[in-house]
């Protein structure tokens, strides 16, 4: 048995590009950039150590042209896993599924060494396309928080990117606060997502890389079934590299399938039942010279695509119209660090304005909400389908 991905397209059959002779899709970025260019980290880092980079702002060289909304939206590009879930009768093979999807948000990782665009307040990402709709919000600037939600029939994806980011001298540790929730609506179920923890290894010395490492739970709120994900931190081999596997277990803990792999590449699954075994999920072929374009996927090559029929439509708050990142995509590194420092410094008087008034920041388009634990979470409150068909865009800032 074996489980093919559906197309991709972010924008296929979307009603902006009907009468367009814009291409729906491109295959590179306009500029090539060099894979082997080296940096020193060293005088950048070495007096940062053990601090919270949140507060802490890496030139522009280390970015790729994307914003963090818009890397947690690329998390989602095996989306047609969710839509198998809900299509199983099964309780355990729903889970399955879902932990498979929960696995294949971190293939992008792979390869990957510059960081994202920090997202500015207020800043906004939107996917539609034949399969779901997607919008994102940056909800909080310190800490920096961006919620998206994920939608179509069949399911509801909520999750955020709230991070603890420490620098321990030889790697960089990336721990997630809080959880991701899926939800099956056919079968009112709530599935909640405890993610593993991300690894910059080798900052100073040796070739960099990102790593995927420790414990991912994923919970049928419903019938209280489980998957443990164990994710392994690359050992002294390549050949080590990526190794994830976990069992899938009925709610008194019998464990029913084993699930073995590497998470950027495919995921296999044994029946413990049956002892069959099928490829449950595979990644995507890489584009033709993928490693000139920051090591981008076919689908992550669409995020940052702005052709003039999506730009009439998109909010002037949306990532894509950023000018720093645009002018990094386009290979102007000296445009991008003068607009980073320029949007940067106008969100910082926009902040200073706001606590001269004494008010607080409230999110557009998610509410906030405080749990019994003392945990924030946010809740897509759909305002933005409404405004986005009258192309109201009044209550956003200008940030840009």
């Amino acid at each position: 048995m074996f489980v093919d991905a559906l197309d991709t397209s972010l924008t296929k059959n979307n009603e902006y590009f009907q009468e367009s002779q814009e291409p729906i899709e491109r295959t590179c970025l306009p500029v090539k950039k060099d894979p082997n260019a080296k940096v020193s980290l060293w005088t950048v880092l070495k007096d940062i150590i053990g601090k919270d980079l949140t507060h802490f702002a890496l030139p522009v060289y280390f970015n790729e042209p994307m914003s963090m909304i818009q890397r947690t939206a690329e998390a989602f590009e095996s989306d047609y896993l969710l839509d198998k879930a809900g299509c199983e009768k099964n309780s355990l093979t729903r889970l399955l599924y879902i932990s498979i999807f929960v696995i294949s948000q971190f293939q992008n990782v792979a390869y990957r060494t510059t960081k994202p665009f920090n997202p500015l307040l207020g800043e906004t990402f939107e996917i539609i396309n034949d399969r779901y709709k997607l919008f994102g919000e940056q909800v909080s600037h310190h800490p920096p928080v961006s919620a998206l939600c994920m939608e179509n029939d069949n399911y509801k994806v909520e999750t955020d990117t709230q991070v603890s980011t420490r620098f321990w001298g030889k790697s960089l540790e990336f721990k997630p606060i809080g959880f991701q929730r899926i939800f099956l609506k056919k079968f009112d179920e709530h599935y909640i997502v405890q993610r593993p923890n991300a690894l910059a290894s080798n900052i100073i010395i040796g070739k960099m890389y990102l790593d995927v490492s420790g414990e991912s739970i994923v919970e049928n709120v419903k019938t209280k079934e489980k998957s443990n994900i164990y994710f392994k931190t690359k050992g002294w081999t390549e050949a080590s590299y990526g190794k994830c596997e976990g069992f899938v277990k009925d709610s008194k803990g019998t464990k029913k399938y084993e699930l073995k792999g590497k998470w950027f590449d495919s995921i296999s699954v044994t029946d413990l039942e049956s002892n069959d075994s099928f490829l449950a999920w595979k990644s995507k072929e890489r584009p033709k010279d993928f490693q000139f374009y920051f090591y981008f996927s076919h689908f992550t090559l669409q995020l940052n695509y702005l052709p003039e029929a999506l730009k009439k439509v998109l909010p002037p708050t949306d990532c894509r119209m950023r000018p720093d990142q645009r002018a990094l995509e386009n290979g102007d590194l000296k445009l991008a660090a003068t607009e980073k420092l320029r949007i940067e410094d106008k969100q910082r008087a926009a902040r200073k304005e706001l606590e001269a008034k004494h008010l607080k920041y409230k999110p557009v388009y998610f509410d906030e909400e405080v749990t019994s634990s003392g945990l924030k979470m946010y809740n897509f409150n759909y305002q933005y389908w409404k405004d986005r068909e009258k192309q109201d865009w009044s209550k956003l800032s200008n940030i840009f």
